[in-house]
């Protein structure tokens, strides 16, 4: 069960990685389709090289929020592995604390040797 939560755990870093590096090449795109357009050089901008960059971006941003579905995703299944575990955990600290052999229960008006502030009676 511990190699697969670490293994969903280096699963979600590596997608969330590649979710990063995604959102890093739209912003670029971005970018540069900007300086295309707002270019003050004076040069006239191909219109299909501008739908080509436009249709680009919108195919990265489209897998890009796929990617970040896919993390939802993973996010979820390592929250539900983590709650199936804690109950496992639960569960068995449970059963194991029945097993423990449990302390003899003291009576009302039995002197005890041990008190527990420390302040023992004895008769002399």
């Amino acid at each position: 069960m511990k190699a697969e939560m670490e293994q969903a755990v280096e699963d979600l870093e590596s997608k969330m990685k590649q979710t990063d590096e995604r959102m890093d090449t739209l912003a670029l795109q971005v970018s540069n389709i900007e300086d295309d357009l707002f270019s003050e050089s004076g040069e006239q901008v191909e219109v299909n090289v501008l739908l080509k960059s436009v249709g680009e971006v919108r195919d990265n941003y489209q897998n890009l929020r796929k990617e970040l579905m896919e993390v939802q995703d993973l996010q979820k299944q390592l929250s539900t592995s983590l709650h199936t575990q804690l109950t496992l955990m639960q569960t068995q600290f449970k059963m194991l604390k029945e097993k423990l052999p449990q302390p003899p229960k003291k009576q009302d008006g039995q002197a005890s040797g041990n008190c527990r502030n420390g302040s023992a009676t004895s008769d002399k």
